[in-house]
């Protein structure tokens, strides 16, 4: 009896100590006691981090973008091109930025060795002479369908004339080209232009040759009706036309454009106008189109005192 009154007293001291519910609380809620603890664990490492990043600053997110994107360049500083308000027959003033948006294009390297043949080819095909070019520069664009390949050569001071870049990729109008070309016609007009100045959105590459930046306002005059007809205006000339292309929206077209004298002086009402050496991408309405970066090359290359021509053939 004795040893059994022990175990039922053991037992009830067991439950009693490990089943009352105030001790089953105090052991179960024992974590709440170390919840100050996790607390400051968190805060040491909050505050460790800090102090990682205010000593060594750049250096981790460098370390951190080489360890997770190892291939990863750093992005080109981005530019600005200005547009700024002129005419015809004045410079431009002042600037105003606006983004630029010129493409990454390779840009056209000088060409190697004497290219006498292509020229003496190109001539032929022209039906000219070396003799019918009065300056020193001069450009070829040899038509195949809507495509061409433009050629750029320079006389020396002894007579020989070079080529001075690689051939560069172009094309001409959705028409091809022809030697009638229609105030509406998509065509290319063939034959030998003298190269008169140049224009476009963004600011002058460093040309050479007269350069007029285009502005809101600006437009050239396509309406056969009006005494501007295939001429340059701005807000200042009367308007008695009721067509025109607004160039300050051609801002893929005209970046850059060389203005050569098809139909200029004197102007023929019946026949095409608007046709320059500007940017494109794809058979043009008439124009003759190379890329965005080879046409700023090129309008480095050009010097109104070489008398530069442009001949379609």
């Amino acid at each position: 009896m004795e040893y059994k009154n022990n175990k039922t007293a053991n037992r009830r001291r067991y439950k009693s100590r490990y089943h009352s519910p105030h001790n089953y609380k105090t052991k179960r809620g024992g974590s709440s006691n170390r919840a100050p603890i996790l607390i400051g664990v968190a805060t040491f490492l909050i505050l460790a981090s800090l102090v990682l990043v205010f000593a060594f600053g750049d250096n981790i997110y460098t370390f951190l973008d080489s360890t997770f994107h190892p291939s990863a360049l750093p992005l080109p500083e981005s530019e600005t091109m200005g547009v700024v308000l002129a005419t015809e027959e004045n410079a431009p003033p002042a600037v105003v930025d606006v983004p630029d948006q010129t493409e990454a294009e390779p840009e056209p390297t000088q060409a190697d060795g004497d290219q006498g043949d292509d020229f003496v080819r190109l001539l032929t095909a022209a039906n000219l002479k070396a003799e019918d070019l009065k300056g020193t520069q001069a450009i070829f664009v040899e038509s195949q369908g809507t495509a061409a390949k433009v050629y750029f050569f320079e006389k020396s001071a002894d007579g020989q004339w070079t080529r001075q870049f690689d051939i560069v990729d172009g094309f001409v109008g959705t028409g091809g080209v022809s030697d009638n070309v229609g105030p509406a016609d998509d065509t290319t007009p063939r034959g030998t232009y003298n190269i008169e100045y140049a224009m476009g959105t963004n600011m002058s590459p460093g040309t050479a040759l007269e350069y007029y930046q285009i502005q809101y306002g600006m437009n050239w005059v396509t309406d056969p009706a009006s005494v501007n007809y295939n001429r340059l205006v701005d807000g200042s000339s009367p308007v008695d036309y009721t067509s025109c292309q607004q160039l300050y929206e051609y801002t893929k077209s005209y970046p850059y454009a060389v203005v050569f004298d098809y139909n200029r002086d004197p102007v023929d009402t019946t026949k095409g106008c608007a046709r320059f050496l500007h940017v494109a991408t794809a058979p043009t309405y008439g124009g003759v189109g190379i890329s965005e970066n080879a046409l700023g090359v090129i309008l480095g290359w050009l010097n109104p005192s070489a008398r530069p021509t442009i001949t379609i053939i």
